[in-house]
């Protein structure tokens, strides 16, 4: 089946929380250098100005919940607002965007970026490429799932909403990896309750549900860095995944989330 196409909206109540983009390359054997990095910091520090060195755990989301992976070393460069954020890690580059203007204005800000690494850090090659949208969907009238396979596409949420195995679902959690000609689109999906997303005013409030909708669209063929061919990949993923993204949405919620022509 091929996803219908829908038109291109900006939603005033989003309900994305997180925006990745992100390449790995062959790890830099002078990571640890400060003279080796310095020439990055200062390439993009017009932008991403407030540099710190951190430890940072990864966030890999399965059945069992949310889980921590083993912390890494990395140095995060933040935009002044903290909105957004370039990290540099000793094999990967990422953008991270809690602020969402539009797929070209996150792709200008990550070319700057993958131009820097090229020009300063020497990287030529990609092992991974990837981007990422992390959706946290609530409603006012939904807290069970029963609720939300009214609000969503009953396709996506599943044989639970049914109530077969009574009402009260506490969680449910779906993962769904497709391989496709040009990468791998994987979708996690399912009610969860507080927050995923690190630092929410959600996440202090463990009782309040919420429909998890996590979209993850990568590559993991190594080829040679070339800034434009890469925007295009992520541009064609971004098409995949907004359709994807509103083919979910039931009308009401399509409503609800305010929609208005961009």
């Amino acid at each position: 089946m091929t996803l219908p196409d829908f038109p291109r909206v900006r939603f005033r109540k989003s309900p994305l929380g997180l925006v990745v983009g992100q390449i790995r390359f062959p790890i830099l054997t002078r990571f640890s250098d400060g003279n080796f990095i310095a020439p990055f910091y200062e390439a993009i520090k017009q932008e991403y100005p407030r540099p710190r060195r951190v430890k940072q755990m990864g966030l890999q989301i399965t059945q069992q919940g949310v889980q921590s992976v083993a912390a890494e070393t990395l140095w995060r460069y933040a935009a002044r607002d903290d909105e957004t954020a370039v990290v540099l890690g000793e094999g990967a580059v990422t953008l991270e965007a809690k602020r969402y203007q539009s797929i070209e204005d996150f792709l200008d800000r990550f070319g700057r970026v993958l131009k820097a690494a090229q020009e300063t850090l020497e990287v030529v090659d990609r092992v991974r490429l990837g981007l990422r949208y992390v959706n946290e969907i609530r409603h006012p009238e939904a807290s069970t799932l029963t609720d939300w396979a009214r609000l969503l596409r009953p396709g996506l949420v599943g044989f639970a909403a049914t109530g077969i195995l009574g009402e009260d679902v506490a969680h449910s959690f779906h993962e769904l990896r497709v391989k496709r000609a040009d990468g791998v689109l994987a979708v996690r999906h399912g009610l969860l309750a507080g927050a995923v997303l690190e630092g929410s005013p959600r996440s202090a409030q463990t009782d309040e549900r919420f429909y998890l909708l996590d979209m993850d669209y990568y590559d993991e063929e190594e080829s040679s860095l070339d800034v434009r061919t890469t925007l295009d990949q992520l541009r064609a993923y971004n098409e995949v995944l907004r359709r994807f993204f509103c083919w979910a949405l039931g009308d009401k919620m399509y409503e609800y989330l305010e929609p208005e022509p961009c």
